[in-house]
């Protein structure tokens, strides 16, 4: 009787675990994923974040990008995730030391304005743009010096060029503009979601 005890449980372990794991990959890979907050949370705009929306979109109508706002609360994801008073990680584009500015308004007023200066620099390439914020605005001259198409390789090289020249480690990040646009991405598939749950 113990025997069969042991293998009901032991089966029912394995089931329970399996069924765990399926249910897992399906929503990660599932249209619906965004409605899962114990998986996808970290991959969308946090509250932290939107609980700023209004002053994202005051500085992106400011600087003639609102319809970029949501983008540029994705930055602030990739950049703090609404953890630093510096919640895009601006002072540096302004030349200051890292987390100088010490309100989310004026980090989010000078984001903006700096991702405007690399959005018209990189003549509108969204992902350039982004990689720029990142980089500095340089990065978008390099691409053009380089082709006018940026590539992972370029991306690598110029990291790797700046990080030399700076006897640093590293410089950047070349996953960046992915970064920014997985979270813009799932943020824009959560509000249709949403959207089309009413």
């Amino acid at each position: 009787m113990k025997k069969l005890v042991r293998i009901t449980l032991s089966l029912l372990l394995v089931v329970g675990f399996s069924y765990l794991i399926l249910f897992v990959i399906s929503s990660l890979f599932s249209p619906q994923a965004a409605r899962i907050p114990l998986l996808n949370d970290h991959r969308i705009i946090s509250q932290e974040v939107e609980q700023y929306r209004p002053v994202f979109e005051k500085y992106a109508e400011a600087n003639g990008i609102k319809s970029d706002t949501d983008l540029l609360m994705a930055i602030a994801m990739q950049e703090s995730k609404g953890k630093s008073a510096d919640i895009m990680q601006a002072s540096e584009s302004r030349g200051l030391t890292k987390d100088t500015i010490r309100t989310p308004e004026e980090s989010i007023r000078q984001g903006a304005l700096y991702f405007k200066k690399a959005l018209r620099r990189a003549h509108g390439n969204v992902p350039l743009a982004l990689q720029s914020y990142n980089f500095g605005l340089g990065f978008s001259d390099f691409v053009e010096r380089h082709g006018g198409k940026m590539t992972p390789k370029l991306i690598r090289s110029f990291s790797r060029q700046k990080a030399a020249e700076l006897g640093w480690h590293s410089y950047g990040d070349p996953e960046y503009a992915s970064r920014v646009l997985r979270y813009y991405h799932n943020e824009q598939a959560k509000q249709k979601l949403a959207k089309n749950g009413n």
